[in-house]
This record gives structure tokens, sequence and C-alpha cells, in this order.
């Protein structure tokens, strides 16, 4: 298990603004970044992951119903 700097961050389409309307800073030990995500999400019955690379950091998003996104950005400590 690794040790990550977690930030999530929810976006809500209906502000119509590009910055996030939440933002939490967590710190986790993980197995599988890309699994977490997946398991806070077992209960949506659409969701859509995206993975990406930015700054040496793994991203995660996932997209939901209604324009709704979730980021997750694992820094390892």
């Amino acid at each position: 298990m690794k040790s990550y700097e977690v930030i999530r961050e929810e976006f809500v389409p209906c502000t119509g603004d590009q910055r996030p309307n939440t933002r939490e800073i967590l710190e986790l030990r993980l197995e599988d970044p890309a699994r977490y995500v997946q398991e806070q999400y077992m209960r949506e019955r659409s969701v859509e992951f995206l993975s990406t690379k930015r700054d040496g950091s793994s991203v995660i998003e996932a997209l939901l119903e209604g324009g709704r996104k979730h980021r997750y950005t694992f820094c390892e400590l």
C-alpha cells in the first residue's frame, strides 16, 4: 500500500462556475487509486471514469448523470 494526499473536488453544472463547488483534502493509504474511486460510485446508475496524469499526479474524474463531475487528484507521499 502507498500513502497519498487526495484532493477531491465536486463540480455542479447548475452554478455555471468552472471552479469546484467543494474541495476536500484527504490522506489515504491505498492499494489502487482507480479501484478506490470506482468503489465510491457503485450505487450510481451511470458513471464514466476518465484517467489522466497531471504534473506527475494521477487524476481520475467521475462523470455522473446530470453533468455532475467529481475529480480526484492523487499525489504520492
